[in-house]
């Protein structure tokens, strides 16, 4: 009778030992069989060590393909907002894009927001762009508690004249790969010259998208009537609050100032707070005037 061997390398067998089976299969990175004579050699070399990781969506198991019903994802993010400076009528004017002065790459690697991720388009990729915006993401119990130790992820992208901020494709919705919560998931949105707002409830998820309406109400910021405003009396539309030409926070005396030393020039300058590329006496007194009880309630 012939004499049968079998040779195992790795921890995954194939083969039932004693009523066990062990499950997934392994990856083979090598193996081969033989046959002589008087016996037979079958052997398969898999991972010399096996681990899983998880990150809460992510899960990455080493050494053994994924499960089917394994399913990678991140959190893709569809909000609306608008800003008060360039809003008119039903939606925001886009002066700077159809002068092209929005620069084609992004302009918050400066403080106070210091990202510094290097992200530069080709272009601007469509006429309904009216700025860059920052998106921060923040993990806490309840928005008083989403301070900066609560950050799970920032990206840059581009608001449109209708409100929608998409990523820098001009289209689709933000998307942050690796990101994952385990409370409560809140959205800021920063711009460079309008005070930065925190939603004032956790974020939901439908269809795969968390998404989140600033304009309806107050009550969407948190502490929202300290800085946020109806950016046209009588028509319950609600929008981000212009003026704040450092972006300390606070809309005082001196942004005036800095205003002060751009007037009369044209550019991409943050003391034009109604966007037109015109730094004149509108930003002053329609914007920065009106504004001065207001500042961020983001907490930091």
């Amino acid at each position: 009778m012939k004499k049968i061997s079998t040779l195992l390398l790795g921890l995954a067998i194939s083969l039932a030992i004693t009523a066990q089976s062990v499950s997934p299969e392994v990856v083979a990175s090598a193996g081969d069989y033989f046959e002589g004579v008087n016996a037979s050699l079958s052997w398969t070399l898999g991972e010399i060590a096996t681990e899983t990781y998880s990150n809460g969506d992510i899960i990455l198991t080493q050494g053994f393909q994924q499960p089917v019903s394994v399913t990678i994802h991140g959190i893709d993010l569809d909000l609306l907002v608008f800003l008060e400076g360039p809003y008119a009528g039903s939606q925001m004017t886009t002066g700077l894009n159809a002068d092209n002065q929005i620069p084609l790459s992004q302009p918050y690697n400066t403080p106070p927001w210091n990202y510094n991720e290097t992200v530069t388009v080709g272009s601007i990729p469509n006429t309904d762009v009216v700025d860059w915006v920052l998106v921060e993401l923040r993990d806490a119990a309840n928005a008083g508690a989403a301070d900066p130790s609560t950050e799970i992820a920032t990206q840059v992208g581009f608001i449109l004249n209708n409100g929608s901020i998409v990523g820098i494709d001009g289209s689709s919705v933000l998307q942050f790969p690796t990101a994952s919560f385990s409370q409560n998931l809140y959205a800021i949105v920063w711009h460079r010259n309008h005070l930065g707002i925190l939603s004032a409830s956790g974020l939901t998820e439908s269809g795969g998208v968390y998404d989140y309406n600033f304009s309806t109400a107050f009550t969407q910021v948190y502490n929202g009537g300290l800085g946020y405003k109806e950016i046209v009396t009588g028509t319950g539309v609600y929008g981000m609050v212009g003026g704040d030409a450092n972006a300390d926070g606070d809309i005082n005396t001196t942004d005036k100032t800095l205003w002060t030393t751009d007037a009369g020039t044209k550019g991409y300058k943050a003391t034009d707070h109604n966007m037109d590329v015109q730094v004149n006496n509108q930003d002053k007194n329609d914007t920065w005037a009106e504004n001065g009880t207001y500042s961020s309630q983001v907490p930091e």
